[in-house]
């Protein structure tokens, strides 16, 4: 292959870098703002700090139930957002190969942490699920239920973001192996490390700190190693298609800023 056409079919690592950033970024906002912060509006509360690792609300004229709705909304926004994710994804084909694959990546990121939400919950016995079903009895079963169905939707989410990605990789059996390795860690490794940052400055402590690095990296960590599936037999279908991302200098800025305002601003914490 000559030089031109590697060119054509190269991934450049610092804009996907750039890219998973972004949208481990997006990912948080979508779950503490829109999902809890939005719930905690809709049923009556008074939202209190927002943060990069969590979510403020002033529960006193809110029903029991409205608390629960609050608990659960994060992991049900990112749901949604994964869905128009997914249709951007589906409709972008024309849009530049960099932008196709954001939407690939959020996508598969948002519905990761939302299935590993409940997966984490029953496993673990706290955070969001666990908020969600206080009270409930068993406690044993319901901790069942959680791990279960977390578990059932985390491998639905990755058969289906593997499935979705042979748009993206080509065809051919070394390369599209490669290709989807270089698509998956690299930005997952760059996302994860910066999301988790901004929960250091978080005045709640070291809790938060965990749960949001074992939101980042475990929630999402079959970006880790989905890659290698590839190689089973429940993925013979491909497609000739493949992106090529270039240097984008676009990507690496609105990184690189909403780094400093995920990690310094609202990693500490903003008061509304």
């Amino acid at each position: 292959m000559n030089t031109t056409a590697k060119k054509a079919l190269s991934i450049d690592l610092l804009t996907i870098l750039a890219i998973g950033i972004v949208s481990f970024i997006l990912k948080n906002v979508i779950h503490e703002a829109l999902g809890h912060g939005g719930a905690c509006v809709l049923v009556g509360g008074t939202p209190l700090v927002l943060s990069s690792a969590h979510f403020e609300c002033d529960y006193a004229s809110v029903s029991d139930a409205g608390r629960r709705l609050v608990a659960a909304a994060g992991t049900l926004v990112n749901f949604i957002a994964a869905y128009f994710f997914w249709l951007a994804f589906r409709r972008a084909q024309n849009a530049s190969p960099s932008l196709h694959y954001f939407f690939w990546f959020c996508m598969s990121g948002n519905f990761f942490v939302a299935a590993g939400y409940p997966l984490f919950s029953g496993l673990i016995g706290v955070g969001d699920w666990i908020n969600v079903v206080e009270g409930f009895q068993p406690v044993w079963l319901w901790r069942v239920l959680l791990t279960v169905i977390g578990f059932l939707l985390y491998a639905f989410g990755v058969w289906f973001a593997l499935r979705e990605m042979k748009t993206l990789i080509g065809s051919n059996p070394n390369e599209r192996l490669v290709r989807a390795f270089q698509l998956t860690l690299f930005p997952y490794l760059a996302g994860a490390t910066v999301s988790s940052l901004g929960a250091w400055f978080n005045p709640i402590g070291a809790f938060v700190i965990l749960t949001s690095a074992a939101a980042a990296f475990g929630g999402s960590s079959a970006f880790a190693w989905m890659s290698q599936m590839l190689k089973t037999k429940w993925f013979p279908e491909v497609s000739e298609e493949r992106v090529a991302i270039e240097r984008n200098w676009t990507w690496v800025v609105i990184a690189a800023l909403l780094a400093l305002v995920h990690i310094f601003v609202l990693g500490p914490g903003v008061e509304l």
